[in-house]
């Protein structure tokens, strides 16, 4: 009987991944609940940074902690993997930004959204935990 294959993935595996998309999911809540909203990305060592304008998801992200979710879906070969980030976000200020710079792997964060986003954010991880399913994985019937 066929099933899918579900793997555990280290945090050195969770990171690579993360380096290779530049769209992720910020999760917070506020005044309504829980919201998931995608945001342009970068990593910075063990950090996950964006940028924004001041809104809804700054006030929301200010209120605690915070989840970052990132996936790819292969849908010819029905594989994929999913990472999750949970952990606290912060501020940069102006001052650190060139700091931040040097330390992001790859390009810096582009947010689509027209208007100046002033705002840098890092997301520094409490937990990181991922998983990757792959192809088929045949049982004998018993």
């Amino acid at each position: 009987m066929p099933r899918r294959a579900l793997e555990d993935l280290s945090r050195d595996e969770c990171f690579a991944l993360l380096g290779k998309e530049t769209v992720g999911r910020l999760v917070y809540s506020d005044e309504l609940g829980p919201a998931a909203v995608p945001v342009n990305y970068a990593v910075a060592g063990q950090n996950i940074v964006f940028r924004s304008a001041d809104g809804s998801k700054m006030h929301g992200s200010r209120n605690g902690g915070v989840a970052f979710e990132v996936d790819h879906i292969d849908y010819a070969s029905r594989s994929g993997w999913s990472v999750l980030v949970r952990g606290t976000s912060e501020e940069v200020e102006m001052e650190r930004v060139p700091e931040l710079l040097r330390q992001i792997d790859g390009d810096v964060p582009l947010p689509w959204k027209t208007g100046i986003h002033r705002i840098w954010v890092v997301i520094t991880p409490l937990t990181v935990t991922g998983r990757r399913m792959t192809g088929f994985v045949f049982e004998p019937l018993l």
